[in-house]
């Protein structure tokens, strides 16, 4: 019986504890200090290396808030922890803020997302998903049984799945949520699943009828994923990332109390690794000569090629100043026309692709900015696309 009190008392503790923290500055927030990192192995058989190709780009200027800015500039007031550029296949500007060095794993918070993207895309073309327009809970059914019955997974990609959940609000409840069910011995919190699968979730609009960013549908697509293919998501990650691209170096991947990977988030990579994923995307999928991911797959995506996809206009962003980022399969397709996109997390995490420069940008920042300077990054990066293509032999 005292250890039972003694088990209350200190779920009762935790959940002060966490209530606290909840109010605490992002930077102090470290997931990785609570929950479980699973490892992800540097690929076997051949690894890939991007070559290098150093280009001085000290003249590159671009313009935010009516002043000309240099990238160094850009560096500096956006807390860049490491910045690497790949041009035509080659690395030709890296920079890595000290501490942090070449095999520095870096969070990804929600770049995850678009990793998710392309594991979905890939379990397509394998047929393990025979239609983006088949309801997730055909594969998982636990779905059913909340707000995410009958959503599609084309729904759920473009953030139309229509649960009710208020991002900023909801998704700090779940990180407490699973943190508090593991440091309790499940005393307190719920899994990723039961949290998924809760009744609390149910449909705030029609699926399908509007734009609303949630990272719990996130979860699910991760989830209705891994019962589609047999794989748990860091296994998918294993696969179809590492060994698929030659990944050389070891990364990490969020794991929950129960070893539920988590899909939202939360991927601890190398910023060469980034650059080799975005690489691969700015082909198309196709790497050394496969394809894999289905033709058209990122115009898709991470474009306007599916009618479906969000224009800017639909789709709000905090300190948004200008309609730049519209959205897709969990990708943010960018506006002017110029056919590039990105991949996006917060405090500055982006992994910037134009396909018409041959041009792959990874920004890892520490930046805690409202907005976190992503409509200045896509400035620069557009510039330096530009600079290079003009610099660059043909």
């Amino acid at each position: 019986m005292r250890m039972v009190h003694l088990k209350g008392l200190l779920a009762l503790v935790l959940c002060a504890w966490l209530g606290v923290a909840a109010a605490m500055p992002p930077q102090l927030f470290k997931p990785e200090w609570f929950l479980p990192l699973a490892r992800l192995s540097p690929a076997d058989g051949a690894r890939v290396v991007l070559p290098q190709a150093p280009v001085d780009v000290s003249a590159v200027r671009y313009v935010a808030q009516d002043r000309g800015l240099s990238l160094q500039d850009f560096q500096q007031r956006a807390r860049v922890k490491a910045l690497l550029v790949v041009h035509r296949g080659h690395v030709v500007y890296e920079h890595h803020r000290w501490p942090y060095g070449p095999q520095s794993r870096h969070q990804s918070w929600s770049v995850m997302k678009q990793v998710l993207s392309t594991l979905v895309g890939q379990a397509v073309m394998r047929g393990d998903i025979r239609s983006l327009d088949e309801p997730m809970d055909r594969y998982l059914p636990t779905l059913a049984t909340n707000g995410f019955a009958g959503v599609s997974f084309r729904q759920a990609l473009l953030m139309t799945a229509g649960v009710r959940y208020v991002e900023d609000v909801d998704r700090v409840r779940l990180f407490q949520s699973t943190i508090l069910r593991r440091l309790s011995g499940g005393l307190v919190g719920e899994s990723l699943a039961q949290q998924v699968a809760s009744p609390k979730l149910d449909q705030a609009y029609q699926p399908g009828s509007r734009y609303e960013y949630a990272s719990i549908v996130s979860q699910a697509v991760g989830m209705a994923l891994e019962a589609a293919t047999g794989q748990s998501v860091r296994a998918l990650v294993q696969r179809d990332v590492w060994q698929a691209l030659g990944v050389p170096d070891e990364g990490r991947l969020l794991v929950d109390g129960d070893g539920q990977s988590l899909a939202l988030c939360c991927l601890y990579a190398t910023p060469h690794t980034y650059a080799l994923w975005g690489q691969w995307v700015m082909q198309d999928g196709v790497w050394q000569g496969q394809r894999l991911l289905p033709e058209g797959w990122m115009g898709r995506s991470a474009g306007f090629d599916d009618p479906l996809a969000w224009r800017s206009t639909a789709v709000p962003r905090p300190a948004k100043t200008q309609e730049l980022f519209g959205f897709a399969y969990h990708w943010w397709p960018l506006e002017g026309g110029q056919g590039d996109f990105t991949a996006l997390g917060i405090h500055g995490q982006m992994v910037y692709v134009s396909p018409r420069q041959q041009l792959v940008v990874v920004r890892l920042s520490d930046d805690y900015e409202e907005g976190a300077h992503n409509e200045e990054a896509i400035a620069a990066f557009r510039a330096l696309g530009a600079h290079l293509n003009k610099s660059a032999p043909h």
